[in-house]
């Protein structure tokens, strides 16, 4: 089989999931069109900041600095940055060194061979594919341009979080945190610092998410005193919340934030308040407070007020 016929039949089969996985049979394509002596595909962990190997027919040692060490060599920020293949031999002689070289290529004795960054279809970085060989004829000038033309199949097959139509860029800004709320309950982080106790019990985004029937739905969140803007989509079977901490909206406090959702759900000063657990009065100051911060003129409009917030508390 050509290289060319190799990769049209691996782009067909690209998103299929049937069968043996995906990732296993994605390499062996791969292995098709770019010939080489070693190959490993490769997705980025957003949560622990390192790559992880879903297929390697590298030595151990070497799949292991691909997933622990090479994001941090400088030459692979290049590599990133430019978005298309890099060959070894297309390195200028001064890149041609550090922990890639001295690690991996110098030691294993490879002469050429070529890293490809993958890229979801909203441009965030989800993995990488590397092919190194024995000899200089190869990867050949083809396996590079076919290699363009797959990438974006494969980034979108390496996304762990494909959204149609959301903005998960946003997971990209370094502010924004991502949580993925599968069908079963399971909760999975999809940023190093994402806080999965936002959905679960008693946070009250966990029964929004779980009755969310499409998206995009805004909601404003407090949970366990801190105020969060919350975006919630659905993927599938999933939903996929995206989410950054912010101050509480016109100067309320987050008491404030809490006695205004109580209110908004049309309960009392009292009722309020043993939801609280604070006294009616107290409830009743709080509520001054709330309609002068806002402009509101009372409760009726305070309600329409949290209601356009999204508020949930």
């Amino acid at each position: 089989m050509t290289a060319l016929a190799a990769a049209r039949e691996l782009s067909g089969s690209l998103g299929r999931r049937e069968g043996r996985p995906a990732t296993v049979a994605i390499a062996e394509g791969l292995g098709r069109v770019v010939r080489s002596d070693c190959l490993a595909l490769s997705v980025w962990d957003p949560v622990r900041r390192r790559h992880r190997t879903l297929a390697s027919s590298y030595p151990a040692a070497v799949t292991a600095f691909l997933d622990a060490v090479m994001h941090t060599d400088p030459l692979f920020a290049v590599v990133r940055g430019g978005g298309l293949p890099v060959r070894v031999r297309d390195l200028a002689p001064a890149q041609r060194g550090g922990e890639i070289f001295d690690s991996v290529i110098t030691p294993c004795g490879f002469r050429d061979g070529l890293t490809q960054c993958l890229f979801a279809p909203d441009g965030r970085y989800v993995g990488m594919l590397n092919a190194s060989t024995l000899d200089t004829r190869h990867p050949d000038d083809d396996a590079v341009s076919l290699l363009v033309l797959l990438a974006p199949q494969l980034g979108a097959a390496l996304d762990p979080a494909p959204v149609p139509d959301a903005p998960v860029r946003r997971l990209d800004d370094g502010v924004s945190e991502g949580l993925r709320l599968g069908a079963d309950g399971t909760v999975v982080p999809l940023t190093a610092a994402a806080r999965p106790d936002l959905l679960l019990a008693p946070s009250p985004l966990l029964a929004a998410a779980r009755a969310l029937r499409s998206g995009p739905v805004r909601r404003l969140v407090v949970h366990r005193e801190t105020v969060h803007d919350v975006e919630m989509y659905r993927s599938g079977p999933d939903v996929v919340v995206l989410y950054g901490e912010v101050p509480p909206p016109c100067g309320l406090t987050v008491r404030e934030l809490q006695v205004l959702a109580r209110v908004a759900e049309g309960e009392s000063n009292p009722e309020a308040g043993a939801h609280l657990g604070i006294g009616a009065r107290t409830v009743a100051s709080h509520v001054e407070h709330i309609l002068t911060k806002t402009g509101c003129r009372n409760r009726v409009d305070a309600t329409r007020t949290a209601t356009a917030w999204g508020l949930l508390c």
